[in-house]
């Protein structure tokens, strides 16, 4: 989902808003399944890999942590991991 669509969404969930709130009152939008939001957010670091970043790159950073946190229940233990009997 490209940030036009999203800005699209988020204007159309605005206008869905005001017509349940009559006159000037609290306008809201909607917030974002959180799935929907980790899966954008996944899918922007995965597109950012491919470019040519300096060293360092906040994003390519980020990649690495997600990468790890999600990664971590399918690695081997580590050495000196005392197996139970």
């Amino acid at each position: 989902m490209d940030s036009d669509s999203l800005t699209i969404e988020s204007a159309n969930q605005a206008i869905d808003a005001n017509e349940h709130s009559p006159g000037n009152r609290l306008r809201y939008l909607e917030p974002a399944p959180k799935i929907d939001v980790m899966f954008d957010q996944l899918e922007y670091l995965l597109g950012h890999q491919d470019d040519e970043c300096p060293a360092g790159c906040r994003e390519c950073v980020r990649l690495k942590q997600v990468e790890d946190s999600l990664l971590q229940p399918f690695r081997a233990p580590r050495l000196g991991y005392a197996a139970r009997e």
